[in-house]
């Protein structure tokens, strides 16, 4: 992989995991046009390593407060049971990862299923604009929506299926409040992507020798890129999701599925 091609992709990735658009889908889409017929997933890996140090560092105050919860202390504006909601929305997506991987690495190299997935995650964001506005804050979320979002969560493993976006979604659409459903959705990213990506991690660890220094030099390029981008991305959404502009993604992730599939039959 060129430095040119990697920086491209990890900004792309940095853009994309928060914005709800799909960064599986982007990486998958981008990555073919770009004539990669399989994932580099030594790349994947890294980039989405890239954007889990994004969330950490834009919700440390919430990562400090889960500390101190540990510890006994002060909870903050956290639900009591925060911890067992994050590990029961782990268990959907855990799942489906170990069981249907095959399956979603089929997905990847089909931009004509992505682009279908990507319908999905676009219906998805568009029935929020018909919506009402939940109100309930996270100190006062329940198990049950905790097990919906990773429900939801799971079924964003495939390509074109927005994570943040279903997930968000299926907080407001359950009464919560859209920076407490933002809020539960990226902490609940954080053991999903790290778990993810240790289990390839671990898989590729013995090929991770032969990759030539230039192509490690473009993987750092990336890496770096998906960071930055991410970073501010992530403060972007978060300010969007105040008005109704969130949900207009929706109509980007149609005219990118409409490409997506031409492209595939073309």
């Amino acid at each position: 992989m060129t430095w040119d091609l990697a920086v491209l992709l990890g900004v792309l990735q940095g853009l994309t995991e928060f914005f709800p658009v799909s960064s599986s889908g982007h990486l998958a889409l981008f990555g073919y046009w770009f004539g990669m017929r399989e994932p580099d997933l030594t790349f994947d890996i890294l980039v989405h390593m890239a954007t889990l140090a994004a969330i950490v560092a834009y919700f440390r105050k919430d990562w400090l407060q889960l500390g101190r919860l540990l510890l006994g202390k002060d909870k903050g504006d956290l639900p009591p049971r925060i911890l067992l909601y994050l590990l029961v929305s782990m268990i959907p997506a855990g799942l489906v990862g170990l069981f249907l991987k095959d399956a979603v690495e089929w997905i990847h190299g089909r931009p004509f299923w992505v682009g279908v997935c990507l319908l999905l995650t676009a219906t998805t964001l568009l029935l929020g604009l018909r919506l009402s506005r939940g109100a309930t804050p996270l100190a006062q979320m329940g198990l049950g929506v905790a097990f919906a979002m990773g429900l939801v969560q799971a079924a964003a493993v495939a390509p074109g299926v927005s994570r943040a976006g279903v997930t968000i979604m299926a907080g407001l659409f359950l009464g919560m409040e859209r920076r407490a459903a933002a809020r539960f959705s990226f902490l609940m990213a954080v053991p999903i992507i790290a778990g993810a990506g240790l289990l390839e991690a671990a898989e590729l660890w013995g090929e991770a020798a032969s990759v030539s220094a230039e192509t490690w030099l473009s993987y750092g390029a990336g890496f770096f890129g998906a960071l930055v981008s991410g970073f501010f991305a992530l403060a972007f959404l978060m300010r969007l999701l105040d008005g109704k502009r969130f949900f207009y993604f929706g109509f980007y992730c149609i005219a990118l599925a409409v490409v997506a599939m031409f492209s595939a039959l073309a």
